[in-house]
């Protein structure tokens, strides 16, 4: 037997990242960071993978006598057991009950793009990412698309919850994150529990799609002021020292990162080397796609989950308030000045 509990086994962290089981499938029209994804050029609300599975409920007995207890097991192949057991309170919404009220709430919608769909930890839990073309901004030569993201679980690990984000769910991490999601470019999801006549008041679609471009619109406002706010090459460098250094003496590291921060500012995706909008698509592009080496699964975990997560939540906080600018500038010029160069 494979020994998957090993530190040194490659696949344990691919599978720690995005938790796409033995029974578990992801759809997409392009590939995800874990390639493997299953490439749909056709996917849509009746042609997907949530289309080809559900479930039904299943009695528990104990000695030949039915219980209270009822579980869920997989239409396609009863041995698949789905979720955790569940008494008659307890209202599972399959998979046909979700499709067809998005179905249905996006009737007339038009510019909604099925862009993902799967299940994950070995079909416990479903997700469907739709891109609303409506919401694309585009901000100088920068693009962000938006998403509205669904979810379910039959492991009563959540609601049934929607949202909207700028990242479109393609494994467990991304479920997590777009079900919390909230912030600069991102709407508050929202769910509702598994009860008796769920499905009826299961999505109210239209305040989805004028939260997210609620969102949108906040979100370019507030990048519109930055691409606006000019800052010359040399205070962003200092920028960038405050942020990492603190004020305090630099590693040789720290001081690498400063220094390649420093060439995205000016020449990444996009950038000018202008304006504090340059400052933060640096920050973006180098805990989006440099901060974590070679490593596609361990970059994407940073990036979206964790320490890269934060430190880009962090800038952006930092760049929306003046006077932190203008302390982390001094803070940066001290830094340098204690370091090595």
């Amino acid at each position: 037997m494979e020994d998957v509990s090993s530190t040194t086994n490659p696949k344990i962290k691919h599978i720690m990242s995005h938790h796409i089981g033995e029974f578990d499938i992801q759809q997409g029209r392009e590939n995800a960071w874990h390639n493997l994804t299953q490439i749909k050029a056709d996917l849509n609300i009746d042609n997907n993978w949530l289309r080809e599975w559900d479930v039904i409920r299943r009695p528990m007995t104990l000695e030949g006598v039915n219980t209270e207890y009822s579980l869920n097991v997989a239409t396609d192949n009863p041995a698949i057991q789905i979720g955790v057991p569940f008494t008659d309170t307890y209202t599972p919404v399959t998979n046909r009950m979700l499709l067809d009220t998005i179905k249905e709430s996006f009737l007339g919608v038009k510019g909604v793009t099925l862009s993902s769909v799967g299940s994950i930890y070995n079909r416990n839990r479903v997700f469907l990412s739709f891109k609303l073309d409506e919401a694309t901004a585009s901000i100088g030569n920068r693009k962000f698309e938006n998403y509205v993201n669904f979810g379910n679980s039959f492991d009563m690990s959540s609601t049934v919850w929607w949202g909207n984000s700028n990242r479109c769910t393609v494994c467990a991490n991304t479920y997590r994150l777009n079900r919390s999601a909230k912030g600069a470019f991102a709407g508050q999801a929202t769910g509702i529990k598994h009860t008796r006549n769920a499905a009826a008041r299961l999505i109210q679609i239209e305040q989805i799609i004028d939260a997210t471009l609620g969102a949108k619109a906040e979100f370019e406002a507030a990048f519109s002021r930055l691409a606006s706010a000019p800052i010359s090459a040399d205070n962003a460098g200092d920028l960038f020292a405050g942020f990492l250094g603190g004020g305090e003496e630099m590693s040789t590291r720290t001081l690498n990162q400063t220094r390649r921060l420093s060439t995205l500012f000016k020449s990444g995706a996009g950038n000018r080397g202008e304006t504090l909008a340059d400052a933060f698509s640096a920050v973006t592009d180098y805990y989006s796609h440099e901060s974590s080496g070679d490593d596609a699964g361990k970059q994407f975990v940073s990036s979206e989950f964790g320490s890269g997560a934060n430190s880009k939540n962090a800038f952006w906080d930092l760049v929306n308030a003046p006077e932190a600018v203008t302390s982390t500038i001094a803070a940066g010029k001290k830094s340098l000045q204690l370091t090595a160069v």
